[in-house]
Formats: structure tokens, C-alpha cells, sequence
């Protein structure tokens, strides 16, 4: 049996899975949606749970709604963030991962983005094929 990975040395990934495995929330399993993304490795290339803040268009600020309610919870030892985001390799696998989620019912909103130049635009990047989707727990 291999030794746990110590924080130290846990890939920034790894700790973004781990906070996935944390938080348990309304219809968000953690665990189980932890196991999922584990089991079907083979279609994302990352994962991030997040909760992304909202622009107040009627009074516009450098400071988005909502977007450091993460930070306000970290005193109680609590992850905020209600929305994950998938990256994986290719549009096909996106899909594909929606339909596991749908099938395994992991109890959240599932989107599929397919516009490549909104993916490019939110990743920064362009000239390369990606998928994205993400999941949100109300």
C-alpha cells in the first residue's frame, strides 16, 4: 500500500480534485462526484470547482458580485464554489462526459459548450481544439 500524497506534494490539480471530494452541498456530493471524475479519467485533461462572480452592469466595479464569497468562507473551513468546470481534449469527450453525468445523475445543471471562440476567449487561448462543460449545483 502506497503512502498518501502529502500536500507538499500534491499536484495543483490533485488539490483542486480534493476539493471536489470536500464539498458536499444541496444536491453536490463531493465524494461521489470525485469517484466519477476518477473513473472516467480518460476524458478531461482538468477540473476546477469554482464559484466565478457576476458583473453589476448597473454599477460597474473591479470587484465582481459574489466573487470572493470563497474567500469569505475559508475562516470556517468551508469551499464555496458551486459550479465545476471540465476541460477535456476534444468537444466529443465533453459531450461524452455530459452523458455520464446525466446517466449517473450527479444532480447538477450539466452545459456544453460548443463554441469554440467562447471556450478560446475564457481559457485564453485559440488555435487548438478544446472541450469544456461544466456543472452547477443550485
Amino acid at each position: 500500500m502506497s503512502e498518501p500524497t502529502s500536500l507538499r506534494d500534491a499536484t495543483v490539480q490533485e488539490i483542486q480534485l480534493e476539493l471536489v471530494r470536500r464539498t458536499s452541498f444541496n444536491a453536490l456530493e463531493g465524494e461521489r462526484v470525485h469517484a466519477s471524475l476518477l473513473k472516467h479519467r480518460e476524458l478531461w485533461l482538468a477540473v476546477l470547482l469554482d464559484r466565478p462572480g457576476l458583473p453589476n452592469y448597473a454599477e460597474p466595479s473591479h470587484l465582481l458580485m459574489s466573487g470572493l464569497i470563497k474567500l469569505r468562507d475559508l475562516s470556517q473551513n468551508f469551499w464555496n464554489a458551486d459550479t465545476l468546470f471540465v476541460l477535456s481534449g476534444t468537444r466529443q469527450d465533453a459531450r461524452e462526459l455530459a452523458r455520464i453525468i446525466e446517466e449517473e445523475d450527479w444532480g447538477g445543471e450539466v452545459q456544453v459548450f460548443e463554441e469554440q471562440a467562447d471556450i478560446d476567449r475564457a481559457l485564453g487561448t485559440g488555435r487548438r481544439e478544446h472541450g469544456l462543460l461544466s456543472v452547477w449545483w443550485d
